[in-house]
């Protein structure tokens, strides 16, 4: 008997959840059957979920996927960074399938800009019309991996494992500014990307690191981190009260040298340019989604200031391997970032409560994951 998929798949927005059940396809030479262990949830998840983000549906969503190997196809011996590989192995999953030979992988170099050829847990066409959709996202069982997907093989615990993919974006987003000996550092969310910036800014060089944000558990684990000072939106309601905590515990006096946005609160983002110095940086990665505009002042906010402003999209294979080495090197207590593992009949509740209720059974939560058996 071959092997059957579980998914939970949503059928459009703001819709319900069923369970499905398909049968698993054999891998074709250059791909391979990954059985999945873990599949956290993300707030792109959430905004899926809510619309800001349209997808073909119905839809398999999850795309921090950690697992083991269950079948090998012809010619896989080596994972995308030559490690070899048998079935049984552990292995991380980088969702989007770049293209590396187009515009932004070869001229640009900017390869976390390649349309690609799409991306598990988003129902991409490349993907649903070469499998059954019960083995395209990371609310399943089984994930079927094309030709061309890169993943790695992990010599650490499946839990902290499964933080590969929101690492990696962290390290993205805190790889973008420049740092300098005495930089002040402040991260905007302390949620799951907000903490993997954190991490990314300790590991560049921040001299001190400061976590805006909520709830009071998120924090908690932000100072175990290794955050120097965080401040907890729900306490210390004023902004203005918030900037003058910056600019006392900033090295000059002057506010942060650098702040890193992982919120999607379109009101954290003005907030943001108050926080920085005169010749700071802004670093953005929170609004992966379309949720709205915000009012900005170009004289207040760019130009009398002299910021440097950057974007952050989604992360590329050097961020994986760089996220590998933190998880692997253990330096972080990643496996207690993880604070629920529901199984896939559970998704809507992950889901609600990544919506803002941030607790399961009455527990607060730190992430969620999915396992899916």
């Amino acid at each position: 008997m071959g092997l059957i998929s579980r998914a939970a798949v949503l059928d459009g927005v703001r819709g319900k959840f069923s369970i499905i059940e398909q049968s698993v396809p054999d891998p074709q030479p250059g791909s391979l059957i990954l059985k999945q262990d873990l599949c956290g949830i993300c707030g792109t998840d959430v905004h899926v979920y809510q619309g800001h983000m349209p997808v073909p549906n119905p839809t398999v969503l999850g795309h921090e996927i950690v697992g083991t190997i269950a079948m090998l196809g012809e010619g896989v011996t080596h994972d995308s960074t030559g490690r070899p590989v048998k079935e049984g192995d552990l292995i991380g999953l980088k969702p989007g399938i770049a293209n590396n030979d187009d515009f932004f992988g070869t001229i640009a170099h900017q390869p976390s800009l390649s349309p690609g050829w799409g991306a598990y847990g988003f129902a991409a066409p490349n993907l649903t019309k070469q499998m059954p959709l019960a083995v395209t996202g990371g609310y399943a069982s089984y994930q079927w991996v094309v030709p061309g997907a890169k993943f790695y093989q992990m010599n650490a615990d499946p839990v902290a494992s499964s933080i590969l993919e929101p690492l990696a974006v962290g390290l993205h987003a805190a790889g973008k500014a420049r740092y300098a000996i005495g930089d002040t550092v402040v991260i905007q969310g302390a949620g799951p990307i907000g903490l993997m910036c954190l991490v990314g800014a300790k590991e560049l060089g921040a001299h001190k690191t400061i976590v805006i944000g909520a709830p009071a558990d998120r924090l908690e684990f932000a100072r175990e981190l290794g955050a120097d000072v965080t401040i907890d939106i729900t306490e210390v309601t004023d902004q203005v009260e918030r900037a003058q905590i910056v600019r006392d515990a900033s090295t000059h006096g002057y506010g942060a040298d650098i702040v890193i946005e992982a919120t999607g609160v379109l009101a954290a983002l003005p907030e943001g340019f108050g926080l920085l110095r005169r010749g700071g940086q802004y670093v953005t990665c929170g609004h992966f989604t379309n949720v709205g505009d915000v009012p900005l002042n170009p004289f207040a906010h760019f130009t009398f200031k002299q910021i440097s402003l950057f974007g952050v999209w989604a992360s590329a294979h050097e961020h994986f391997v760089q996220a590998r080495t933190l998880i692997e090197r253990g330096a972080y207590p990643f496996a207690k970032f993880v604070s629920h593992q529901i199984p896939l009949e559970r998704v809507a509740d992950g889901i609600a409560a990544m919506s803002g209720s941030y607790t399961i059974d009455g527990q607060q939560i730190r992430k969620v994951a999915i396992k899916a058996e």
